[in-house]
């Protein structure tokens, strides 16, 4: 997200908001500027340019007048930068030369000032300000001639007019941008919650309910292209035997590390989850018997083999697990479990630390 702001802030704001040559000259347009108003310009730069010190000045005591402000303008060296931006403001006042790059300026001080928190309110409000202080100098000046005065006032509100329409444009901008930016956030804030509600708190891995519907999503999914689909259900042997002698945490640690190796030897397509306390349910998707048979071999080995240290404390564990193969008569993904978990009881049975296919036959009677 913060790489999209940036590469937006880097980019022409008149891009961002469609603003071309043909929209700047529509918007002209619609304020009836003409030709008229081009010609005159150039008097009223002239007075503004005659007086732009004076204007400034009044400009800047009058902002002073207001509590809010006088706290945004305390620091007299931001004052003067800000009399200097001003100025020049002033002067560029109406000069339109490449409309775009007009348009771009306009829109780039309304960026400035939103950013610094000025609120729409006083921006919109220091327009009129200067509109009524440029009035004034336009007034002495053309004082013995109403008709001239009023046809450049008419221009000089066309002019402003248009520059507050920019400012507009910005902090509508500016507010959608950030709207947008939190939308973003707060769906990621519920991809990571969502992703949370699904997982383990403990090993990561899929919670018990995330485990079924991504093994009920495969299980039907093999049902109906006739895939082979291969289910492990492994249970850490004496788990309680660990945990009162070492303690909770230290088999907290033990199933954290199983669950690591178990995933090392497994395919990212493969499903694991687990189904509850020290059992955990392995999906090998589009996986035969035998090669079931081998990848359950692979994990009990690793999982008995390895040392498990935790500060004080170390052991070794072993595992019992039990597969099932998707056959014509398992018509649901519960009774699939049911039979991975018989033929891991059947394992523990056996002596545990022990790989069991599961068969009819084999049943206890």
């Amino acid at each position: 997200m913060a790489e999209r702001q940036g590469m937006q802030a880097a980019g022409s704001l008149c891009d961002q908001l469609q603003i071309t040559e043909e929209e700047l000259q529509t918007r002209l347009a619609f304020l009836s500027f003409g030709q008229q108003d081009r010609q005159n310009l150039v008097e009223i730069h002239d007075t503004i340019s005659s007086h732009v010190d004076e204007i400034v000045g009044e400009f800047y005591d009058h902002l002073l007048h207001f509590e809010e402000l006088r706290g945004i303008l305390s620091d007299p060296n931001l004052v003067e930068r800000l009399k200097g931006s001003q100025r020049q403001y002033l002067l560029s006042l109406g000069w339109l030369g490449d409309g775009v790059e007009y348009a771009e300026g306009r829109l780039r001080i309304g960026l400035t000032h939103e950013r610094v928190g000025l609120k729409q309110k006083w921006y919109l409000g220091a327009y009129h300000k200067l509109f009524e202080l440029i009035l004034r100098q336009l007034a002495v000046r053309y004082s013995k001639d109403a008709q001239r005065l009023s046809s450049l006032l008419l221009t000089l509100n066309k002019i402003v007019t248009l520059d507050e329409i920019f400012v507009v444009d910005t902090y509508y901008h500016a507010t959608m941008q950030r709207l947008e930016d939190s939308l973003c956030q707060l769906k990621d804030a519920h991809r990571q919650l969502e992703g949370l509600s699904r997982q383990d708190s403990l090993t990561s891995v899929n919670n018990r309910r995330a485990l079924i519907e991504a093994l009920a999503l495969e299980f039907h999914r093999s049902r109906r292209y006739r895939h082979q689909f291969a289910l492990l259900f492994l249970d850490v042997d004496r788990f309680k035997e660990i945990n009162d002698r070492f303690g909770h945490t230290f088999g907290d640690q033990v199933l954290l590390h199983v669950v690591q190796l178990a995933k090392g030897m497994i395919r990212p397509p493969d499903i694991i989850g687990r189904y509850g306390g020290e059992e955990f349910v392995i999906g090998l998707v589009e996986c035969d018997q035998a090669g079931a048979l081998q990848i359950a071999e692979r994990i009990r080995l690793k999982i008995a083999q390895h040392r498990f240290l935790w500060e004080q404390h170390a052991t070794t564990v072993t595992v019992s697990i039990g597969i099932a193969m998707l056959s014509s008569d398992i018509d649901q993904v519960g009774t699939f479990i049911a039979r991975a978990d018989e033929a891991m009881y059947q394992a523990k049975r056996r002596g545990r630390n022990r790989v069991q296919l599961y068969s009819k036959e084999s049943l206890p009677k």
